[in-house]
């Protein structure tokens, strides 16, 4: 096994579960039934370990964040797949996406062993029981901690490659497929983060090791083609921000 080859990935997201609790407007999960509990795909947990394996004996020291579309706090499995992550990246700066509505102070206890930042996305208009219960706690001010409320959120929603109908202003150039890996629950490597339903998909990581996914020769043509504007996908020229309201 071979090293990243001339720098590493900024940020790594792993999907572990599909599920998600919230049918919000600017998410696709509330076009689509990708994110319901009778839907719910699971990634196994052996290909989990194999991922955090392979960054780790990359010295991986940027951020990895176990999300995509669905809750990770409503896999059961979190604390200790963030624990092996922890083990296996020493130098990697985790950091755990959540809506907070299975947050608790217990919970958060228990998980500031392995998780160097938590990213609470508020996603209703009022803040989750256990969320208050912690921001209480602290002050206000709770370590490592920070929380995004909904008006933040809808103020710079994305349109999700075109999945979510609003007005939005198109990326003139995007060095996302330069900077990020991301992997959904089937393994696949996905295109973005804004690739939900994976119609761009370079592979498996089943199938090959995290070096190879990071140099393979199709991503590394969409990322030229990208930064350069010259967007052959049709999910990246329709792709933009904007705002609900």
């Amino acid at each position: 096994m071979g090293v990243f080859a001339d720098h590493q990935p900024m940020f790594v997201e792993v999907e572990t579960t599909t599920y998600c609790n919230r049918r919000c407007e600017y998410c696709p999960n509330s076009i689509f039934d990708r994110g319901l509990r009778a839907n719910e795909v699971r990634m196994p947990e052996e290909l989990f370990a194999k991922i955090v394996s392979d960054l780790g004996r990359n010295n991986f020291c940027n951020q990895f964040s176990p999300h995509n579309y669905g809750e990770p706090l409503a896999d059961p499995r979190m604390p200790a797949l963030l624990k092996l992550a922890r083990a296996e990246m020493p130098l990697a700066r985790i950091a755990l996406y959540t809506n907070g509505d299975f947050l608790t102070p217990d919970l958060f206890h228990e998980l500031q062993a392995s998780v160097d930042a938590f990213i609470v996305t508020q996603h209703g208009e009022k803040t989750p029981p256990g969320v208050r219960a912690i921001l209480d706690m602290y002050d206000g001010s709770p370590p490592n901690f920070r929380h995004k409320t909904a008006q933040q959120i809808k103020s710079n929603a994305s349109n999700r490659a075109g999945l979510i109908p609003l007005q939005v202003k198109r990326r003139k150039s995007c060095g996302v497929v330069m900077n990020e890996l991301h992997i959904n629950a089937h393994g696949k490597l996905i295109l973005c983060c804004e690739d939900y339903l994976a119609k761009k998909v370079f592979g498996n990581i089943r199938d090959m090791s995290i070096e190879e996914a990071w140099t393979l020769p199709e991503r590394m043509r969409v990322h030229r083609e990208n930064v350069r504007g010259e967007f052959s996908l049709d999910q990246c020229r329709s792709c933009g921000f904007g705002r609900l309201f």
